[in-house]
């Protein structure tokens, strides 16, 4: 899907939904603050909840040593979703990228005034950044009439 610079609506067999621009994508980003990490290691999906933040268009978030870093690093290409719901719509963002760890100071000095939670305060940590392939995103309506009808999927 290519990145867009305006909302598209359109249709799905789950009910109307709009494609989201690249600017409105990255304002969710911005405004959310918990997503989940997606990485493949020796063909095998693992997934992290992460506490993150969006900086000049990429993600950062923290870890410790651990299988999270040990799998990012084995294979740096990763996905990050984040999502969320109003009253009347579902909402879903997908960054494709590339994940490293932030080992410039001043980057990283950056990165330790932004307002993320410290969990384990005694774990040394890493900044960890990823930088976007692709950003998608799309909404869903909801609150909509749903039908059943026997043995149709039959």
């Amino acid at each position: 899907m290519l990145e867009s610079h305006h909302d598209e609506e359109g249709w799905s067999p789950q009910g109307p939904v709009t494609e989201l621009s690249y600017e409105r994508n990255w304002a969710l980003l911005e405004a959310a603050a918990f997503g989940r990490l997606g990485v493949s290691v020796d063909n095998k999906p693992h997934i992290y909840p992460v506490n993150y933040c969006a900086l000049h268009r990429v993600i950062l978030f923290r870890t410790a040593e651990g299988s999270k870093l040990h799998d990012l690093l084995a294979n740096r290409e990763v996905v990050f979703e984040v999502d969320g719901r109003t009253d009347h719509a579902t909402w879903s963002v997908i960054v494709d990228g590339t994940a490293q760890v932030v080992d410039d100071v001043d980057e990283a000095a950056e990165a330790d005034r932004l307002p993320m939670p410290h969990w384990i305060p005694t774990a040394p940590y890493v900044w960890v950044k990823i930088t976007p392939t692709s950003v998608t995103g799309r909404r869903f309506l909801r609150h909509l009439e749903v039908s059943r009808h026997p043995g149709a999927w039959l």
